[in-house]
């Protein structure tokens, strides 16, 4: 994969020309059209997504069917480290809205970055705990928007003028 393309993503700023080769060395670009599917919740195949260009719908099938959008993630924007990171199957399907270009790296050669000890595996490692960190943020904003919701109450007396 280019270089260039990988050094424009945030995730990867602080290393130098040569780190960011390296790490585009053990990548591989793909795209998807509109509707398609980029990663099938309850998937065990573990790979790690950067959005290089377009937007991917991030949605979650609940236990009832019911099909909810939990968000969308546009460039710079980075998937997958969670289940790469503990193995776990997909919670969530993502689909690519429009054209999506992403760069993807296989858990081999993540958990490779992970585990090294070298100065650019620790800028990586360093990369994916601000990853980690800005996707906890996040869902602590969303979880008290959610808290600060008010409770509904339902009464015997509401249903029976409903019905």
């Amino acid at each position: 994969m280019e270089a260039e393309r990988v050094n424009a993503l945030d995730y990867f700023t602080g290393m130098s020309k040569s780190e960011v080769e390296v790490v585009a060395g053990a990548m591989r670009e793909d795209a998807w059209w509109d509707g398609s599917v980029v990663v099938q919740q309850g998937e065990q195949k573990g790979s790690v997504y950067f959005v290089l260009e377009g937007v991917v719908r991030v949605e979650r099938k609940k236990e009832t069917g019911e099909i909810v959008t939990v968000g969308r993630l546009g460039p710079g924007a980075v998937f997958g480290v969670l289940g790469v990171l503990d193995g776990v199957e997909r919670a969530a399907s993502c689909l690519a809205e429009g054209t999506v270009r992403c760069a993807i790296m296989e858990r081999k050669d993540f958990i490779d970055l992970m585990n090294g000890a070298t100065p650019l595996a620790m800028r990586f490692q360093l990369a994916v705990l601000r990853c980690i960190a800005r996707d906890i943020r996040s869902t602590n904003n969303r979880l008290t928007e959610l808290a600060a919701l008010p409770a509904c109450k339902v009464t015997d007396e509401d249903l029976e003028q409903v019905f």
